[in-house]
């Protein structure tokens, strides 16, 4: 599935999955850019762009219930995306499994991930447009819409002092974290 798709997952070299401390696995963009032009999918089939998050700060991750790596940092996904509840700030996991809706479904249930929508992108069109070639990949774009972060691998999403980092590059520098 993986070489279909054209992508490699981002796996350590022996062993279960381990995370990344975000402070070493984030690259900030200096300066800022555009993000690429995208469309995905909601559970419910309706198409979604980021300008349906215009005026919000967005943690995007492109991830897989096929990528090991990607099921280690889920957690913490929804976790962070519980954290950051009051600061205006979604976090939107774009599934890119071919078998869509029911593959995120279930891993969705099995592992209590509740905090999370379920967001699809099947024909992995996401991941040509930030011209990445292995997944989870990241990226966190600020209230201007603009690509300030991305991080390439798993990450500890909600390990202290990774909500005040992504709260300071979604501000912009200009709200205090």
């Amino acid at each position: 599935m993986l070489a279909a798709l054209g992508l490699a997952a981002l796996a350590p070299r022996a062993g279960a999955a381990r995370l990344t401390s975000l402070s070493r696995a984030l690259t900030e963009l200096d300066p800022p850019k555009e993000p690429p032009a995208f469309t995905f999918l909601t559970a419910k089939g309706e198409k979604r762009t980021l300008a349906d998050y215009r005026d919000q700060g967005v943690v995007l991750n492109i991830w897989a219930t096929w990528c090991v790596p990607c099921l280690a940092e889920m957690p913490a996904l929804n976790h962070l995306s519980v954290l950051l509840n009051d600061f205006a700030v979604s976090v939107l996991p774009v599934s890119i499994d071919t078998k869509g809706l029911s593959a995120v479904k279930a891993y969705y249930t099995a592992q209590g991930i509740k905090s999370l929508p379920i967001l699809l992108d099947p024909d992995g069109s996401i991941a040509d447009a930030f011209k990445i070639d292995g997944i989870p990949a990241s990226f966190i774009i600020d209230r201007r819409g603009r690509l300030v972060a991305q991080c390439l691998g798993a990450a500890e999403w909600d390990a202290p002092g990774a909500v005040a980092t992504i709260r300071r590059l979604i501000s912009g520098g200009n709200e205090p974290a």
